[in-house]
């Protein structure tokens, strides 16, 4: 027996959920399918950390905290949280032996922080609780526990069949079903798509730490590894992650040499205490959907991108779904006609702006010692602009060791002979991080 719908969605992360939310609101007739049996529990490493007061994919998001509304400007929607959450400033990056390299100086910053913060982290697991809640009350029909196998165009619809064997028929799907995306494997749009290895994350909940920025987003070179530490929503307590494209290599034994051993940083730990909420995921890095779109099936949020597209970002992608589709098929289009808006959307907020930028492959600390890190984080004497976009501190690197070329090539030429093999093996490196990889097309 199948049921009939307007629109499936399989998929119940931010993205899944707001093109759910915001399809049953406009009357459409829509099934939600997740596999995981609690929708809204986090069981892989993922940050809760909301971009605002700051470009997004074209998008802007302040918090009201006295209405405790996500108010994304450009779009108009209106999100309710009402969960913990700490404020964010910017990025730092730290060498080997202290030195730093920050985006937005914390301790001017947190003295105006409605003014300043450029991130909120927030609890995910309560913002899609809140969402979710907010779905259910539009009559859309959610499916936990139910893990989608296959899904095939007929001649004027698309069947969804589940592991159960069950079959839901409807006229469009959303696929938003994450960054190793089952359906864009099923549909063939892998194949197209250029492959760059495979990240494998640990993830420890803590609480506590003597870090000198907690309401910075943290990268820290160590000769082992480079680790991170984020903020996460309840009051002094942070994700610390290790990610690795290496099979010899274990991140949580990585993550555990940084806490524990390592002599610079373990003092920051020493009166941490391990959360029993511990994650890891592995993600295939692939670049991103130029066309998120085939038979019927459109893709949004992480189902289509290279890797996390942010919440922000994904809540957009949802939302705008919704709309778009809404709009087809009061129209008579379901089909890449009706879809077109959304696809031009895409083009002009996701793909056109960031989805074209070239995968690095290179891994600078096989290159670089800890004392050569040293040396060129010591360098710069600008002040970098605060921000919270890893692809405009990526640029402010770029434009700033660019100028300081010659300087290191008079003071360190072995620093920049080093800094030369890293470019010319560029591709060798791409070629031995792919063959780490676990490639499923």
């Amino acid at each position: 027996m199948k049921e009939k719908y307007d629109l499936v969605i399989v998929g119940a992360g931010p993205a899944g959920i707001m093109a759910a939310k915001t399809a049953g609101s406009g009357g459409l007739k829509v099934a939600l399918i997740e596999r995981k049996k609690n929708i809204s529990r986090i069981h892989r490493s993922c940050g809760g950390v909301l971009n605002v007061n700051e470009p997004t994919f074209g998008e802007v998001v302040t918090f009201d905290e006295d209405k405790n509304e996500l108010i994304f400007t450009n779009s108009g929607l209106k999100i309710k949280y009402d969960g913990p959450h700490q404020d964010m400033f910017g990025f730092s990056i730290y060498s080997p032996n202290g030195l730093k390299l920050e985006f937005g100086s914390c301790a001017q910053l947190r003295k105006d922080p409605m003014k300043n913060r450029l991130g909120l982290s927030v609890s995910k697991e309560q913002l899609l609780q809140q969402l979710l809640e907010e779905t259910e009350d539009s009559e859309v029909s959610i499916f936990p526990n139910t893990n989608v196998c296959s899904v095939k165009k007929e001649l004027s619809s698309v069947l969804v069949e589940t592991d159960e064997g069950t079959t839901f028929e409807s006229t469009l799907v959303i696929a938003a079903d994450g960054i190793n995306s089952r359906i864009a494997r099923i549909l063939g749009l892998n194949k197209s798509r250029s492959f760059y290895g495979s990240s494998r994350t640990a993830t420890l909940e803590i609480e506590g730490t003597s870090c000198p920025e907690p309401e910075a987003f943290i990268f820290v070179i160590t000769p082992r590894c480079i680790a991170s530490m984020i903020p996460i929503a309840q009051k002094n307590c942070y994700d610390v992650s290790v990610s690795t494209y290496r099979r010899d290599e274990k991140p949580l034994e990585l993550i555990n040499y940084f806490m524990r051993e390592d002599p610079v940083y373990r003092h920051w730990f020493k009166n941490s205490r391990v959360l029993e909420h511990k994650t890891a995921c592995v993600v295939n890095l692939m670049n991103p959907m130029e066309k998120p779109y085939k038979d019927q099936v459109l893709f949004i949020g992480d189902a289509c991108w290279r890797r996390e597209m942010s919440n922000v970002g994904s809540i957009c992608t949802g939302w705008k779904a919704g709309e778009i589709i809404i709009e087809a098929l009061k129209n008579g289009n379901p089909n890449e006609k009706g879809m077109q808006p959304y696809l031009d959307w895409y083009q002009e907020n996701y793909y056109g702006p960031e989805g074209k930028r070239k995968q690095g492959g290179r891994d600078f600390t096989d290159y670089l010692d800890p004392e050569d890190i040293d040396y060129l984080v010591g360098l710069p004497e600008v002040q970098f602009p605060q921000t919270m976009d890893i692809f405009k501190v990526i640029n402010y690197i770029g434009k700033t060791y660019s100028e300081l070329m010659t300087q290191i090539n008079e003071e360190r030429p072995n620093v920049m002979n080093n800094l030369v093999m890293i470019r010319e093996n560029m591709e060798e490196d791409m070629q031995k991080r792919i063959s780490w990889g676990f490639r499923n097309v």
